[in-house]
């Protein structure tokens, strides 16, 4: 048997790990896996060589790519070490043994990760590669892993599950295919074609959308005017290549916050987005690897209950779920601190009977001040009326943010609220998965709202990140221009401003898409997707709405629980997976990578694809 796994990046070493540890109770004959990637073992996004600023948006401790006791699934439980156990334990050794550009800054840093550390991006690019050469250890005879560093460029079906995988210069057979391609590039919108071409005309700067580390930031020269469109986790990569990397520095100071200290060869940075305001940092992170808050309202009962029986709810029941648990957690720590002459433990019973209207806070006395304003989450700009008004406002905001990230996960009420909202994401992709809503109410709620709301709030970066911009801000070297941005094209310069402070406008001498590319697979460039959209062996996914019209989302449209690519008949493709990324829309919040002891989907889903993969040849 022949097995194709292209894309080397997280999803499909754990698919070979368990391709592996299935073989171990089948013993297929003579078992053939390839991958490949042009990038090289771990993909893209994780490659070690990258610049050592970038980091990840997880805790070392809280990544793994190891199966464990908590996974349901079918297969053997291979258990290992996290990303912080395996630096701790063998790293050094492993790094010392190869020949790493970024040698002695993964030494470093391995001397200094903790419990609460992010570590680099490259770092966890590197364990990968350790956790591939074990996998070639003691391969069975009956074994063969190749990794191979080309690019797929087209599928072609041969017979019920024999497929030509295409090649720059080549073609091969395979009896089976897990595809996980992670974030391409896109086709350039109208809107950035036009101001590429002002660019070229006016002999200013444009740089797409596109990981931080693949950008040419040599571009900017020192002291020029730069926008920055987007104030994401993409903003804060992009923020740190156009200052630390460039050799300024930050100092610590006995207040505990940040000072930057200019190195004389960053740019202006100018920024803002739709909201105007960058993402929440994520709390300092008190909990236990597996710890989580018992949900009463979005809870595991409900949602397998109505998996089972096949039911549905409103889009806005599903929020009210949502905001339920969320608010209930923030409560809870509220009353439990500030509100000491109540029993927090009678409150919340109370607040779980009745969690949508103000009667119960009213009951309690909860004053308005500490009360959770979704409104003002949403727009906490205020009653900022001018640029300069924003200014105070945002140093407000992030002062505030910072301090409450730094009181912790189980004690700020905000950031214990927070973690709640990330610890429902197994719950929400259930709902989203198997359509515990309808089209119409997906269409609306959630991709019309939550997604963007629950990006603000819940997948923001570590609280060093804020810090830094705090700094940043102070020094003089970035400057948000605030909600609304707007971008004109006007005497050979780029003019920006927010449009609810057009007291401000300013002239840049670039701009950079600081945001990541869009996953619409009908705008990717990446040829093996156009290949199967075209041939017909994928198709997008569809919404089918209830006056009978339909809306095609960006999104692979793959089988319910097993991944399967559905082909533009609406069958799907025997022993044929796509998974992760290019499935956005069709799953939810398919990106991130395989956290510890919480049944993590990701696990469960290289399972899932290993067992039915080796299954074929019956």
């Amino acid at each position: 048997m022949k097995l194709a796994l292209i894309g080397a990046g997280p999803r499909n070493l754990m698919a070979l790990e368990r391709l592996l540890a299935w073989n171990q109770r089948m013993s297929v004959n003579n078992l053939e896996i390839h991958l490949f990637d042009p990038a090289g073992i771990a993909g893209r996004v994780w490659q070690p060589a990258q610049p050592h600023e970038l980091l990840m948006n997880s805790l070392a401790a809280k990544i793994t790519l190891f199966t464990d006791h908590t996974i349901e699934m079918e297969g053997p439980t291979i258990p290992g070490p996290t990303l912080l156990e395996w630096a701790q334990r063998s790293g050094r050794a492993f790094i010392a043994d190869h020949n790493y550009k970024n040698k002695e800054a993964f030494l470093s840093e391995i001397s200094h990760l903790s419990t609460n550390s992010y570590a680099s991006r490259g770092l966890y690019g590197v364990y990968q590669e350790w956790y591939y050469q074990q996998l070639l250890v003691d391969l069975p005879e009956n074994v063969t892993v190749s990794f191979h560093k080309e690019r797929v460029t087209g599928i072609q079906r041969l017979n019920d599950h024999t497929y030509k995988l295409n090649f720059d210069d080549a073609a091969e057979t395979f009896d089976g295919v897990s595809m996980a391609l992670g974030e391409g590039l896109a086709e350039a919108t109208d809107s950035e074609k036009e101001l590429a071409d002002f660019a070229s005309r006016n002999n200013l700067i444009y740089l797409r959308s596109g990981y931080a580390a693949e950008q040419d930031f040599d571009k900017i020269p020192a002291a020029s005017a730069v926008l920055l469109r987007g104030l994401g986790l993409n903003f804060m990569d992009v923020m740190i290549m156009l200052t630390t990397h460039r050799g300024g520095t930050f100092q610590r100071l006995d207040d505990d916050t940040l000072r930057y200290k200019p190195s004389g060869k960053e740019p202006k940075i100018y920024a803002g987005s739709g909201r105007g305001f960058p993402y929440h940092a994520r709390g300092f992170d008190q909990k236990a690897i597996g710890e989580t808050r018992p949900l009463y309202f979005l809870s595991n009962q409900l949602v397998d209950h109505m998996i089972e029986n096949q039911e549905q709810m409103s889009g806005q029941k599903f929020l009210d779920l949502i905001h339920s648990e969320v608010a209930c957690t923030y409560y809870t720590k509220l009353v439990a601190q500030a509100y000491t002459g109540i029993s927090a433990h009678e409150f919340e019973r109370a607040f779980q009977k009745d969690p949508l209207s103000s009667q119960v806070l009213d009951d309690y006395g909860i004053a308005q001040e500490d009360r959770l304003d979704i409104e003002k989450l949403e727009h906490p700009q205020g009653d900022a009326q001018t640029a300069q008004d924003l200014q105070k406002v945002m140093i407000q905001y992030l002062e505030k943010d910072i301090a409450e990230a730094k009181r912790g996960n189980k004690i700020s009420p905000f950031s214990s609220a927070m973690e709640t909202l990330r610890e429902l994401r197994t719950n929400i992709r259930k709902v989203i998965t198997y359509k515990l809503i309808s089209d119409d109410d997906y269409a609306r709620y959630i991709l019309g709202g939550f997604n963007s709301l629950n990006s603000f709030l819940a997948v923001g970066p570590p609280i060093l990140r804020l810090e830094q911009l705090l700094a940043l801000i102070k020094a003089g070297v970035v400057k948000i221009l605030g909600p609304k941005l707007t971008v004109e094209m006007k005497h050979h310069h780029f003019i920006a401003y927010s449009k609810q402070f057009l007291d401000y406008k300013v002239e840049t001498d670039g701009i950079v898409e600081a945001r990541l590319a869009s996953t619409d697979i009908r705008m990717s460039t990446n040829p093996l997707i156009q290949d199967l959209l075209k041939s017909g062996m994928a198709r997008p996914y569809q919404l089918h709405f209830k006056d009978d019209s339909t809306k095609q989302l960006g999104a692979m449209d793959v089988t319910t629980e097993t991944a399967e690519m559905i082909d533009s008949d609406g069958i799907p493709v025997p022993n044929v997976y796509i998974w992760g990324i290019s499935t956005e829309g069709r799953h939810w919040l398919t990106n991130g990578s395989p956290i510890p002891s919480v049944n993590d989907v990701r696990l469960r889903m290289a399972d899932t694809i290993a067992n039915q993969m080796l299954n074929y040849s019956e």
